[in-house]
């Protein structure tokens, strides 16, 4: 009988011996998990690298699937910390990123582990794999709590938006944004005005301005209060003011200048090209509004609104270098003189006042024929 208990206890200690063995033995190969600085030198000088050193797909399987949850927590955390730091990013020319396989990340979602989701997820979301999983579950809070975190790719968005759960779209948008693929099938049905199309649309401005190639779309697609809509929320980026005067309409673009009074130079050139006289008087009369820019823009486009002209030219802020002697030849010239010294050169802003008032179109609108077309 002794013998026999004997036998159990060793027994039962060699599996306990085997198993630490085992546990060491994971551990030790989870620690060959890092990321670590390099460079190497080529043609024109030293590149400076981030490496990461991983373990195979099959072995990380194996160590998953003990289902240790101590293992698991290590294996996230060695991938995470083998990610290059955001400060030690600067000035790498390659960078690798540390991911675990899409077939780690589908059983880690399976899994569901809070703490071993909450450890990966505070470091990278699911590839398409693991969000699988939480489209197969189809819980609203377990996506909502994602959607805190990271965003869906394209292929789960559209599902997404298939759901159509207003909460759930409009946390994507509002922290991720929606893919082009997308946006650009929106843009396509606010072409055939499509009731879905429409209704995505201002979900999406309720929360989100659009990136500059879709502002760009929106401007040659959207009709009047689309439009207005937007401006209601956000302004246009700089790179898009030309387009924007371009496409759309005068009383658009009064509008929005009631909301957002900026144009950049581009802006001003549309506005000179295709605005009435009571435009023109808007534009200057609103706040921050670029006299001189807008007087220069003007000089591009005869024939010139000598109102508009004059409210800017009694505005117009000085040159640096202004020459009070060609100032002074301005105001007194004889008209021969004004028109010598026209032909050699351009002239300071307040010499160029001087010449507007002067009230003479011949000589005025010579210099602007030689300097300012």
């Amino acid at each position: 009988m002794k013998t026999e208990n004997d036998n159990k206890f060793v027994a039962q200690g060699a599996a306990a011996w085997q198993e630490k063995e085992n546990h060491d033995q994971v551990m030790s190969d989870l620690n060959t998990v890092f990321g670590e600085e390099g460079s190497y030198f080529f043609i024109n000088g030293n590149y400076y690298t981030w490496r990461v050193t991983s373990l195979p797909e099959k072995r990380l399987l194996e160590i998953f699937q003990r289902g240790h949850h101590d293992e698991i927590m290590y294996m996230i955390r060695r991938y995470q910390q083998a990610n290059c730091p955001p400060k030690k990013r600067i000035g790498k020319s390659e960078v690798d990123e540390a991911h675990l396989p899409p077939s780690i990340q589908r059983l880690l979602a399976l899994r569901n582990n809070p703490e071993e989701v909450e450890a990966f997820l505070s470091f990278e979301g699911y590839c398409y794999a693991g969000q699988d999983v939480i489209f197969e579950r189809n819980n609203h809070f377990e996506k909502m709590h994602y959607l805190r975190r990271h965003g869906f790719d394209a292929y789960h968005q559209r599902l997404l938006l298939a759901d159509n759960n207003d909460e759930e779209i409009s946390l994507q948008i509002k922290n991720h944004g929606l893919a082009d693929e997308l946006l650009d099938e929106m843009f396509e049905g606010l072409k055939e005005n499509r009731p879905e199309s429409l209704r995505l649309y201002y979900l999406y401005i309720s929360y989100r301005e659009f990136p500059e190639k879709y502002q760009r779309r929106m401007l040659r697609v959207v009709r009047t209060p689309e439009f207005e809509a937007y401006v209601d929320k956000h302004g246009l980026w700089e790179w898009v003011h030309e387009d924007f005067l371009e496409y759309r309409l005068m009383s658009e673009v009064r509008y929005y200048l009631e909301h957002h009074p900026y144009l950049t130079y581009k802006g001003l050139l549309g506005l000179a090209k295709k605005s009435s006289h009571d435009d023109k008087m808007f534009y200057i009369s609103t706040p921050n509004c670029d006299i001189n820019g807008f007087l220069w823009a003007m000089f591009r486009f005869p024939p010139f609104d000598y109102e508009v002209m004059t409210q800017c030219f009694l505005r117009i802020s000085a040159s640096e270098n202004e020459k009070q002697a060609d100032i002074d030849l301005m105001k007194t010239g004889s008209h021969d003189e004004v028109m010598e010294r026209i032909k050699q050169g351009k002239l300071s802003n307040r010499a160029l006042t001087a010449l507007f008032f002067r009230n003479s179109k011949e000589e005025f609108e010579t210099y602007i024929s030689l300097w300012e077309k």
